[in-house]
Order: structure tokens, then sequence, then C-alpha cells
């Protein structure tokens, strides 16, 4: 079996130039050992960070309309558009699909269980929009970004149970300026790690676990995206210049470590360096968390030729020696992670570049399992969850809606609002009561009185008792209603006829069953 590596490429027409009409205004998936377009998916102008990939399907939020485009890779076409109560501006998904994440303008978190149709929406937790989100590998934490300079840590399973809080495990706050990209790294358990970038200029590689800051790197100026290595040896970040800086994790700190023999540099030997500790990762220094790292001394930048537009989105693929970055000019070139050079353009859009995704490889040797086929069930919200403005949305749909069946069939009446209307419906809800189905015994209706010849326990006895008395209270309020209705129908009769008694002859035809004609 041929191995295949695939790059999901998403662009970004300016609003200013039709993004709805613009003919680049696509998804597409490239094959990045033939270099050639395998699959396009059209209608989708999704914006950055905006995307998310499962092996069968394609989540793509749209900047110009406040929906959800769902592709289906086998198909490729576009399966299912998903109505949202406000605008996305950030998705991700779990490495099944099974869940997906969303962002939104407001702050708030929702999750979407594809595989039963559940919707969650989380309070405002943030004070303003959600720029980036991502799921770790074990699919159990879930992480956002803002504008807030905040990083939330969210579980998964707690957002999804339908009694929970929907409050975050814990916040991130170091940056001090808006966050532009948070990614989980490959790691679980004690090594499970994540790395953000901000506008202040800074990278923080964080244990989300326990919410400990394990470093901070400085940068020369703003990123404008991130990537991670694929075994969390290092970062990438793009610059608005076009160049892009690699830093790796061995080299950081006041001693660089051989991560292959497990010994320290010269450098550091001669200054009487702990030895014991070199087979460590610099990150996990306890006594040097808390000093920035300037990463100007950590390797140069890489730049190409022509290559002078911002970098907008990055990905490394799965051997860690190739990189894929697009531009804001529209290009998508791979770079070569061991020189820094630029290796090819892999394709060229009229758009900006907002997305690049490299998906898991396919045909290795052990791959005998066939991925199934998911079926997508749309988010069961009820109509009242796209008006609600309150603070907490938890709408339980696993289970169907419950079926009603009547014992009676309602006979519709001239006026469905008379009195008499209203005497007949309690009527009949006394004949439901005492029907076989809902009593112990027999029970008998004579006019307007229940008779009960036995009971299951004392205490139904008192709660008829109770409903009798005011089965009582309301007939009796009804009779007086309906003498009122009757006086008031009888003057308003003597009123017409000294103004018309054309028209009052005609009412009194009609009756006061006809007064609100």
């Amino acid at each position: 079996m041929t191995l295949t590596e695939l790059v999901a490429i998403s662009s970004h027409p300016p609003s200013s130039s039709g993004a709805s009409a613009s003919p680049e205004a696509y998804i597409s998936l490239h094959d990045l050992h033939s270099f050639t377009q395998t699959s396009t998916f059209k209608k989708s102008c999704t914006p950055s960070n905006s995307l998310a990939i499962s092996p069968t399907h394609i989540f793509a939020a749209q900047s110009d309309k406040t929906v959800l485009n769902v592709y289906n890779r086998t198909k490729n076409s576009l399966e299912t558009t998903v109505p949202l109560p406000e605008q996305l501006t950030a998705v991700t998904c779990s490495s099944n699909g099974g869940i997906v994440a969303m962002g939104t303008a407001s702050g708030r978190v929702n999750i979407w269980e594809t595989s039963s149709g559940r919707y969650t929406s989380t309070p405002l937790s943030h004070l303003q929009k959600i720029t980036s989100i991502t799921i770790d590998p074990t699919s159990t934490f879930l992480l956002t970004g803002s504008l807030d300079t905040n990083i939330l840590v969210w579980s998964i399973p707690h957002l999804l149970l339908p009694s929970s809080a929907k409050r975050p495990l814990r916040t991130l706050e170091y940056h001090q300026q808006p966050i532009i990209s948070v990614l989980c790294g490959h790691g679980t358990g004690p090594s499970a790690l994540a790395v953000s970038a901000a506008a202040d200029s800074s990278v923080i590689v964080w244990n989300y676990q326990d919410g400990s800051l394990l470093r901070t790197f400085t940068l020369s100026s703003i990123p404008t995206c991130l990537a991670l290595d694929p075994v969390d040896r290092g970062f990438y970040v793009g610059f608005s210049d076009g160049s892009i800086q690699q830093v790796e994790f061995s080299k950081v700190g006041n001693r660089t470590v051989e991560l292959g023999n497990g010994t320290t540099s010269p450098a550091e030997s001669s200054s009487g360096g702990d030895g014991e500790r070199s087979y460590d990762s610099p990150l996990y220094r306890a006594d040097e968390r808390h000093i920035p790292i300037a990463t100007s001394g950590s390797g140069s930048k890489w730049t190409a030729e022509g290559h002078d537009t911002a970098v907008t989105t990055m990905d490394v693929v799965f051997q860690g020696n190739y990189l894929v970055a697009g531009s804001e000019g529209g290009s998508v070139n791979v770079w070569d992670a061991a020189s820094g050079q630029l290796f090819r353009t892999l394709a060229t859009y009229k758009a900006p570049i907002s997305n690049v995704k490299v998906l898991p490889p396919t045909g290795f040797s052990e791959d005998t399992v066939t991925t199934s086929q998911l079926t997508i069930i749309p988010p069961r919200y009820h109509e009242a969850v796209k008006a609600s403005s309150g603070n907490q949305v938890d709408v339980d749909t696993t289970l169907p809606p419950m079926s009603l069946q009547f014992h009676n069939t309602l006979n519709p009446t001239p006026d469905p609002f008379s009195p008499a209307s209203d005497l007949d419906a309690i009527k009949r809800g006394i004949e439901y009561f005492n029907s076989p189905t809902t009593a112990s015994s027999t029970n008998s209706i004579r006019g307007d009185q229940i008779t009960i010849t036995e009971f299951k326990s004392s205490e139904d006895a008192e709660k008829i008792e109770t409903l009798e008395k005011e089965l009582a209270t309301v007939k009796e309020r009804y009779k007086r209603l309906n003498e009122v209705h009757k006086q008031t129908w009888e003057e308003h009769t003597k009123w017409v006829m000294e103004v018309d008694k054309e028209k009052a002859e005609k009412m009194k035809e009609m009756g006061p069953e006809g007064m609100e004609e």
C-alpha cells in the first residue's frame, strides 16, 4: 500500500472582493508526495483557525454567515450546513471527529457531539471573542485562547454532562496581549504540554494539566501564526515579513542538552553544570521557569526570495522534516526543517491562505482496519437557544422526544375561549383521570361529581379530595364569570339598539357566542 500524506488548504478572500462569489473561496486537499490536488470542496470562505478535519468529514466555519459547513470527504461534497446562534471564530474537532468544539465572537464555547446531535454552550467565560481553540490527543481537555489575553482549560467530559456548571478547570494568564494561537502537544500524562503565541511578542509553553508555566520565549516581533513539532521537540513561528523561525527546546536556557546521548555542552561542563540533570528536557527545570528566553540567539530566521508577505498559517508533516506554510499572498510553500530552505511551492491561490492542516498519513502496513463512515447528526438544540440571551445553555437531546397519546378526541366548539368550553374541557379531564388506565379501581362520573370507590392509598385520597375542592371553586368562579358575561352582553345589546337597531337584531340572532365576531 502506498503511503499517502494530504494537506488541507482553505482560502479567505477579502470581503471587498465578494467572498461568497469568489472562485478562490474553497477548501482543497493536496498530496504532499505527488504535489497534486486530489479534492476540492467549494462554497467555503473559512477564516483563520476555523477549519477542522476528521477521517471522514471536514468542518468549516464561514466568515460571511453564522453557519458551519460539513463536507463528506468520501463523497467530496457538502453534506449539511449547520445554522448556529452566533458567528464562529474558531473550530476544532477530536481525532475521530466525534466532538466538534467551536469558539464564538461573544466568548462562548459550543460543544457538538456529532454522533448523537447533542449540543452544549458554555457561559460567557471569555470577555472577548475566541481566537484559537484546540483539543488534546486524548480528547479530554479543551483549550481556548481569546482577545482578552487569557487561555482557559476545559474538561470535555465535564462539559458534556447535562447538569454540569460549564466552568473552566483553570485559567492560564500570563500573556499581556491578545492570544493569536494555542496548540496542544502530542504527549500525554506528565509530558503533556501546550504552546501559545500572543501579540505581546511572546510564546509560552504550559503544563495545561496543572496550570504551571514551563517556559517563556520572547520574539523579535509580533508572530502571525504558530506550529508545533510532531514529537514536541520545538515550535515554529511565522511573521508578517514572510520569515519563519524555528525554536528547539533542547537549545534553550543556560545549558544545551544533547537529547541523543544525554550529555551537556562543553560550556556547561566548564562552568560546573549539574550533570545529574543533563538528561532532563530544559523545559522542566523549575529554577529557570520564570527566566524569559530571547529566541534571537536560537537560530536565524528562514527567508526566501520573493516570499515577503505575511505567513498566515503553518503545520508540520508527520516525519517532522518539512513545514507547510501559507501566506497572505496566496502561496503555500514547503520548507525543509533541517536547512531552513524553501523546498517547493505546493499551491498558489489568488486569495490569502487562512488554514493549512497536515492530515495523518495513511498506507502503513498495520493500517488494516478501514475507517467506518460516521453518520453526522446535526445539533438538536431548541428554538429557544437561538434567541436566548442567558449566560448558559445546556440542551440534552440524547433521548428522542416523548410521544403523547390521548384517550379522548377533542371536539371543536364554536368558541374555544368561552366559559362553556372551559367547563367541557374540565369534564373531559375528569373522565380521563377516572379511566381504567389511571385509576386502580372502578370510578364513575355522575354529572359533574366524581365518585371514587377505592384508592391505592390515603395519600391518593387526600390528593383527590383537594382536587375536588379546587374544582368546585373553579366551577363557582366560572358560573360567576358566565353571569357577568351575559349581563355585559345584554348591556351591550341595549346600547347597540339605541345606536343601530339593525345591527342589534343581528347580534340577538348570533347570541353571545358571536360577540367576538
